[in-house]
C-alpha cells in the first residue's frame, strides 16, 4: 500500500472518481470527507489552495483518506500542524477508511503525513471531530499505538443523535414539560399568524439555497461573523457543495412555514446509511416562538416515513445541551492531536495533558467574569 498527498484544487479527474467509490464502501459514512464537499471548498475558500487530500491507495483504488491544511494555531496550541478542519467548521471529520485496508490504511495515511511534514510545512495532526465508538476510531488509536505515535485528547463530548426506530415515537422521551412546552410554542405561533406551522421539503428547489443564506445572514449569525455570507467565497462554496449533493440525489432541505413565511430552514446531506443536518437558521422576528426547535422535532418523523436513514447526526456544537435534551440518543465526539515524527514532537504531545492540567488550575485561581445568561 502506498500513500500520495493531492493538492485538492489540481485533482485529476480519475482521482476524483477513486474518491467517490471510497466514499461508497467507506466502513463509516462522512459526506463532509467526500469530493463533493472538499473540492468546492478548495475551489471557492481564500485558503483553498492550502487544502490537500492524503490517501492511502493500492491496486489503483483508494483505501482511505483525509483532507488536511496547514495551520500554525489549532485550538489554544501555537505549533505548526496539519488539520482536516479545512472550512470553518468541520461538523464531523472521520476520514474514509475502506474496511477491508482497515488498520494498515489509516497507517499509511499517518505515515504519509509523517513523511510530507517537511515539505508542507507541518509537525503534528490534529483530526477535528472524529466520531468515537466505531471502526474508524479504532482503526486510528490502533495504528498511532502500533506506530508509536503519542496522542492527545484535545475534546471530546457528547453531542446529540437519533438512531431510528421501528416506529416514529422520536419524541416520546421528551419530558412532560418540554412536550407542553413545544405545543405551547405551536399554538401561540398559529395565533400570531392565523395557520398552524407546516414543514415543507424544498430539496429540489436549488433557490432554496440561497433563500437559506438570505436568512441566515439577517440575523445574529452575521453580526457574530457565523453566517455564511459574512466570509468570501463561502456563499459560492456552499452553492457548489449543495448543488453537488442535489445532482446525487443527498441533498435535503426542509423549511418550516407558515402563512407565506419561512421560520426556520435546514440543510441536511446524505452520506451512506445516515443523514448529517449541517446548518440552520431561522427568522429572528419569531424567535420567541422557537421555530428552529419546532423544525429539528418535526424532522423526525418526515425523515423516518420519507428516507431509509439508520441515524440522523444534527451536527451539533460542544455547547448545544439543548438539542442534547431534544434528540432521543447520543453519539461521542472527540478531538485528536498525533504526533508524527521526532523526539521533540512526541514531547510536545505527551506534555499537553500535564500543561491542560496546570492551566485548570490557575483558572480555578482566578475570579471568573460574570456575564448575562444566554437565551435560547
Amino acid at each position: 500500500m502506498i500513500g500520495r498527498l493531492i493538492h485538492v484544487r489540481d485533482i485529476s479527474a480519475l482521482d476524483e472518481e477513486r474518491w467517490h467509490d471510497l466514499a461508497d464502501r467507506a466502513v463509516e459514512p462522512n459526506p463532509l470527507c467526500e469530493p463533493d464537499c472538499v473540492i468546492p471548498a478548495a475551489r471557492h475558500l481564500s485558503h483553498g489552495a492550502d487544502i490537500s487530500l492524503v490517501v492511502a491507495e493500492e491496486g489503483g483504488r483508494f483505501q482511505a483518506c483525509v483532507p488536511v491544511r496547514p495551520v500554525s494555531r489549532w485550538y489554544n496550541i501555537s505549533y505548526p500542524i496539519a488539520a482536516n478542519k479545512v472550512r470553518r467548521s468541520t461538523y464531523v471529520g472521520s476520514p474514509l477508511v475502506d474496511a477491508s485496508a482497515g488498520t494498515a490504511a489509516v497507517a499509511t495515511v499517518l505515515g504519509t503525513l509523517a513523511d510530507q511534514r517537511g515539505a508542507i510545512g507541518y509537525r503534528l495532526f490534529g483530526l477535528d471531530s472524529l466520531r468515537e465508538g466505531g471502526p474508524v476510531a479504532h482503526y486510528l488509536r490502533r495504528a498511532a499505538d502500533e506506530m508509536g505515535l503519542p496522542v492527545h485528547i484535545q475534546e471530546d463530548f457528547d453531542r446529540a443523535f437519533l438512531v431510528r426506530r421501528a416506529e416514529p415515537t422520536y419524541s416520546d422521551d421528551l419530558s412532560a414539560n418540554r412536550r407542553k412546552k413545544l405545543r405551547r410554542r405551536r399554538r401561540l405561533l398559529t395565533e400570531e399568524l392565523g395557520a398552524p406551522p407546516v414543514l415543507v421539503d424544498r430539496s429540489h428547489d436549488l433557490s432554496a439555497v440561497d433563500d437559506f443564506i438570505a436568512l441566515e445572514a439577517a440575523g445574529y449569525k452575521s453580526t457574530t461573523g457565523v453566517a455564511l455570507a459574512s466570509t468570501p467565497g463561502e456563499p459560492e462554496y456552499f452553492r457548489s457543495m449543495c448543488q453537488r449533493f442535489a445532482e446525487s440525489k443527498r441533498l435535503l432541505v426542509l423549511s418550516l412555514e407558515c402563512a407565506g413565511r419561512t421560520l426556520a430552514m435546514r440543510i441536511l446531506l446524505r452520506g451512506g446509511d445516515g443523514i448529517f443536518g449541517i446548518k440552520v437558521t431561522y427568522d429572528e422576528r419569531f424567535k420567541r416562538f422557537g421555530p428552529g426547535v419546532l423544525l429539528h422535532v418535526d424532522s423526525f418523523d418526515y425523515i423516518h416515513h420519507n428516507t431509509d436513514a439508520r441515524f440522523v447526526d444534527p451536527c451539533a456544537s460542544p455547547d448545544n445541551t439543548y438539542l442534547m435534551g431534544l434528540y432521543p440518543d447520543l453519539t461521542r465526539i472527540s478531538t485528536l492531536l498525533f504526533a508524527l515524527h521526532g523526539p521533540v514532537d512526541r514531547l510536545v504531545v505527551r506534555s499537553l495533558p500535564h500543561v491542560r492540567t496546570v492551566h485548570k488550575r490557575w483558572r480555578s485561581l482566578v475570579p471568573a467574569k460574570t456575564s448575562k445568561p444566554e437565551t435560547v
